[in-house]
């Protein structure tokens, strides 16, 4: 497997060193930086090599995580990160994903569940809790022109096998089309639907009846 370099953002110190050490024994995980807070983490990324991958909390003290992952988008847009908490309160689900959250999984995951989830996230994909998922497709139907974003009929198809969980890599060989034709599609979508993720874009599609 790719190796993947992650960092923690959890202000509770036991279950941060667990999860730390839980992700280390993968193999292909290193979880080589854990902090107990979004400021400390953000003077962090500016100032080191980026993580591939970031695992935050929303309960954090002095500056939430949902106003750390879009200050992130600002000073580090190629960072992903996902949600890692123990809340699946509606508001909190998608204010985290309109923000730009690749995923977000809930701390009663298995270990092995939050692995698949990075490892998801990874290589194109989209993780959520499935509580969590319901949640985004229960909430977010209520209809507006779909015409209204001019998608194509192949941003589209794009969009709905996004929605399945698919990587780009498994939509472009769905789809016979290059990888980079997929990404060029994908960057289209997320430009026409004024989103900065995969997980916005299925998010907003649902709402608008696209898929």
């Amino acid at each position: 497997m790719i190796p993947i370099t992650l960092w923690i953002v959890e202000d509770d110190t036991t279950y941060r060193r667990t999860l730390q050490r839980l992700l280390n024994r993968t193999g292909h995980i290193t979880c080589s930086r854990i902090f107990p807070s979004c400021i400390e983490f953000l003077d962090a990324i500016q100032t080191n090599p980026q993580p591939d991958l970031v695992l935050m909390d929303l309960g954090l003290p002095g500056m939430g995580g949902v106003e750390g992952i879009q200050q992130l988008k600002v000073l580090a847009p190629d960072v992903t990160v996902i949600v890692l908490t123990v809340s699946a309160e509606k508001k909190k689900v998608l204010q985290a994903l309109d923000a730009g959250a690749a995923g977000y999984l809930l701390k009663e995951s298995s270990g092995p569940e939050i692995v698949n989830g990075l490892q998801q996230v990874f290589y194109g994909g989209a993780a959520l809790s499935p509580s969590v998922a319901k949640i985004v497709v229960e909430e977010l139907r209520n209809p507006a022109p779909a015409d209204m974003f001019d998608l194509s009929v192949r941003e589209i198809e794009v969009l709905e096998k996004l929605a399945a969980g698919l990587a780009v890599k498994e939509i472009a060989s769905a789809l016979n089309i290059s990888v980079a034709t997929a990404r060029f599609h994908l960057t289209n979508i997320y430009r026409k639907l004024q989103v900065p993720s995969q997980t916005g874009a299925v998010a907003k599609a649902l709402r608008a009846g696209i898929i």
